[in-house]
């Protein structure tokens, strides 16, 4: 079996519950004007305050993308509130795709990458590996390269020893699923792991898709992301019940609930009493909000996903 994470802890009760960041970074998968009056309310001292409130209500860690306003409140809270940044602990996405996007459409994708290979050459620590990628024609160092280029200005301020997983956002994830790209998943596990002591995780909303992945595979992901609520919204399904995914998925991964909500369509109370049928097989469930009061009461409730 090719090993791509830790399996200790893997099958045990619930262990995190996280603070999620789409709302201060104005995401909304339900409506675009919601996401914009998320935005709006997600000034910089209201999100530390989310974070504090969530602390007190038993939030053990943050994920979030590597946008640039989680930079700037990283950095924030590193200069002004180093209690609150080494109280959590930290599950990073990359990349934050929308920018990637958004250049792409400006400049064009070959000069998207281009600009890519320019700066990475020029960044010491990722130099060497950038031209042995090139030199070689491997893809696989490019692609680490270009994951550790995402990750950089956060690792420069962040407790390292703080850092449980990287993961990668869904749409890398899809496209390794589509193409069978198991090789590539084992040299990025492998790459992290030799360079931050962590697990690599994946995000996927078509989890029947990546089971089969990680079966024909014969592969152990140290983490998995997945929507899990009782619309199974963002949730893309074929042929599997959810509870023999998950059931499968627990068997060689920590598993990550996000969007347990599905975007407010259902009440925490319902959520929580979905998650708890599944709380001998997922690690982590996360939650998010602009609104301080909001943060302590819902983590408040989660809470009882850890007894």
């Amino acid at each position: 079996m090719s090993y791509t994470g830790e399996r200790r802890g893997l099958g045990s009760m619930v262990e995190e519950i996280l603070l999620g960041d789409n709302p201060f970074i104005g995401v909304s998968h339900l409506a675009q004007e919601k996401g914009r009056e998320e935005a709006r309310e997600a000034r910089l001292e209201r999100k530390i305050e989310v974070l504090k409130k969530a602390l007190e209500g038993g939030a053990t860690g943050f994920t979030f993308s590597t946008h640039i306003a989680n930079l700037e409140l990283l950095k924030h809270l590193t200069e002004y509130y180093p209690d609150v940044i080494e109280k959590l602990n930290y599950y990073v996405l990359v990349p934050y795709a929308a920018s990637y996007v958004r250049r792409s459409n400006v400049v064009g994708a070959p000069s998207l990458a281009k600009e890519f290979i320019k700066n990475s050459l020029r960044t010491p620590r990722l130099a060497i590996d950038t031209l042995s990628g090139i030199l070689t024609l491997n893809p696989e160092k490019l692609f680490k390269v270009f994951i550790m280029h995402e990750l950089l200005p956060y690792l420069k301020i962040m407790p390292r020893e703080k850092i449980r997983s990287i993961l990668l956002h869904e749409i890398l994830t899809e496209t390794i699923v589509a193409y069978n790209l198991a090789k590539l998943v084992k040299y990025l596990a492998k790459a992290i792991e030799k360079e931050l002591d962590v697990g690599l995780g994946l995000e996927s909303r078509n989890i029947e898709k990546l089971v089969e992945f990680v079966d024909y595979n014969n592969l152990v992901l140290a983490y998995v992301m997945t929507p899990l609520n009782p619309m199974n919204y963002q949730v893309a399904i074929f042929k599997r019940s959810v509870d023999e995914l998950i059931d499968s998925l627990s068997r060689r991964s920590r598993i990550i609930a996000i969007n347990i909500m599905a975007s407010g369509t259902i009440s925490l109370d319902e959520a929580i009493d979905y998650l708890k049928k599944f709380k001998s097989k997922i690690y982590a469930v996360t939650s998010a909000t602009t609104k301080p009061e909001r943060a302590y009461n819902n983590f408040r409730k989660l809470i009882q996903l850890l007894d």
